[in-house]
């Protein structure tokens, strides 16, 4: 898919494009604010803290990207592409590495996490490891009307020809 294509693809549905844009800006605002939160830290469970809910918010960046981009090769370009049955593969083995990378941090938060904090690392976990958790849910019930979807599409893309 060319640029062109997807600037035409953009100019036929403004909506989504807006919508989309409004989004990239609101998550990426909140990215940097906790980045910020870091650095601003004064106390090693405030950084743990910020890192923390950073990953989270990545991780909802990255899983919401996928969602999008399956939506987007499936129902607005509408034309099968061996990437609409990639990006099953990628979500599969991203849930995988999202959940590996989450104990490594976790790992990494209790060690630095001072002793008079130690009550509230149950609230870190959680935040860890489910923080992505709702739209990784989301993309994992929609998977299989997006197989079927993209699977007519190859049928009827294979009919034309």
């Amino acid at each position: 898919m060319s640029t062109k294509d997807f600037i035409c693809d953009a100019a036929k549905n403004p909506a989504v494009m807006i919508f989309v844009a409004l989004l990239t800006i609101v998550m990426a605002v909140v990215i940097v604010g906790d980045i910020q939160n870091m650095r601003t830290s004064t106390s090693g469970y405030d950084y743990s803290q910020n890192l923390c809910y950073l990953f989270e918010n990545i991780c909802i960046c990255y899983f919401m990207a996928i969602f999008f981009i399956m939506g987007f090769l499936t129902y607005i370009n509408k034309q099968y592409s061996k990437w609409s049955i990639w990006l099953f593969y990628v979500l599969g083995v991203s849930v995988f590495l999202k959940f590996f990378i989450a104990g490594l941090l976790f790992d990494y938060v209790n060690h630095h996490v001072e002793s008079e904090y130690m009550d509230k690392l149950p609230s870190l976990a959680r935040t860890v490891f489910s923080g992505a958790i709702y739209w990784i849910a989301i993309v994992f019930f929609l998977v299989p009307k997006f197989i079927k979807d993209t699977m007519k599409l190859k049928e009827e893309q294979e009919l034309t020809v």
